[in-house]
């Protein structure tokens, strides 16, 4: 699989690391349905661990988190969360195969702007996946407005890759049209979905989509 390094934007990521906060809401009523409280769970794109956090306090304490950021990781060590680590990328991740009940991602792809970056991901999560794993994914749309109005772009031309933009603080983000994720998901088995309000960590307004997908 082609590597980007659009894909990889981890000295962005360690600048801003104490400076941004995650709000994606966490359905856990949807994760119970599937997971028992032995499940092991990676949060694939941690953060600071504020979801490893609210798993183990739902008794959820097989849980683990991973993040390509050594400074995101650092601050939610610091405040007192030692279930997270760093791994330099996503092949790293040290799970066995098929080894894992869930995985988590929560506004992960939006910050990987390609296909061959997100489907490699892809790649490597579902072999991670049990038979019968879940992957609980919370992530942007196409959304209307100002983007809408002339900010999306296709990566290197593509019409397949369509959603991406540059902020001025030096990061490149995506939003998906709903053809890519069937695409991108196409061999999980969609159980639920679900359109929810989010804050974005810059504090705007958003919609999310969030999709529980069994392998």
């Amino acid at each position: 699989m082609p590597h980007h390094d659009i894909d990889d934007q981890q000295p962005y990521w360690n600048r801003v690391a104490d400076a941004k906060t995650f709000t994606h809401p966490l359905d856990l009523e949807s994760l119970q349905r599937y997971c028992r409280p032995e499940a092991q769970i990676l949060d694939y794109g941690c953060g600071y661990g504020r979801l490893v956090t609210t798993l183990k306090a739902a008794g959820f304490h097989n849980t683990t988190g991973y993040d390509t950021s050594q400074n995101i990781i650092r601050r939610g060590q610091e405040a007192g969360e030692q279930a997270i680590h760093w791994i330099s990328s996503p092949s790293a991740l040290p799970m066995t195969d098929g080894s894992l009940d869930a995985v988590l991602l929560f506004a992960v792809l939006t910050c990987i702007p390609t296909n061959a970056g997100q489907s490699n991901l892809m790649d490597i999560l579902y072999r991670k996946l049990k038979p019968g794993g879940i992957l609980y994914v919370s992530d942007y749309r196409m959304q209307g407005g100002r983007l809408a109005a002339g900010g999306y772009k296709l990566w290197q031309g593509d019409p397949e890759n369509d959603g991406v933009f540059t902020l001025a603080e030096g990061v490149t983000f995506r939003h998906h049209a709903d053809e890519w994720l069937a695409t991108l998901f196409a061999r999980f088995e969609k159980q639920h979905e679900q359109e929810v309000d989010v804050m974005t960590m810059n504090g705007n307004r958003s919609k999310a989509i969030q999709m529980v997908l069994q392998k």
